[in-house]
């Protein structure tokens, strides 16, 4: 009988566990956030029917202010614990702006390829996407030089 109720208490803990996961796209997790503007992030899994699946991490952007805001910034990202644009390999593609309206609220998603998502994995297991010997992961993620200008 003990069994059973230690049995019964992981499979309700496991159940609980992964109905919270689920529920953890609308976690925002703030990254910057000023008296102009708020700068937030999430791990979204994103599914396509014509490509590999895959993780990014959404940025959300709020205009606090009555004013359009135009927010500039370079994204440096490390895969497997690499950076692959940080200072010496510094590219245009790091570059990033956004412009807000006033009291307005901008973020990515999966179909819109912009710069409010940074590709985090490719989600399908690697024994379903032919071609791929490795799936590398984002370890890391820096949004530097954050600016901020009124339009």
């Amino acid at each position: 009988m003990n069994f059973r109720l230690t049995i019964s208490t992981l499979v309700l803990s496991l159940i609980f566990s992964i109905n919270t996961h689920a529920e953890s796209p609308n976690n925002w997790t703030t990254y910057y956030s000023d008296n102009d503007v708020k700068i937030e992030y999430q791990y979204v899994n994103c599914e396509y029917s014509d490509r590999f699946n895959q993780e990014f991490v959404i940025l959300k952007m709020t205009n606090l202010t009555n004013n359009n805001l135009s927010i500039s910034w370079v994204n440096e990202s490390w895969y497997d614990k690499k950076c692959i644009n940080c200072s010496e390999n510094k590219t245009d593609e790091a570059s990033n702006k956004v412009l807000i309206p006033a009291n307005q609220v901008v973020s990515g998603d999966c179909d819109i390829q912009d710069n409010l998502r940074i590709f985090s994995k490719f989600s399908d297991r690697i024994e379903d996407m032919p071609g791929i010997k490795k799936i590398v992961k984002l370890t890391n993620f820096k949004l530097k030089n954050i600016n901020i200008s009124y339009e």
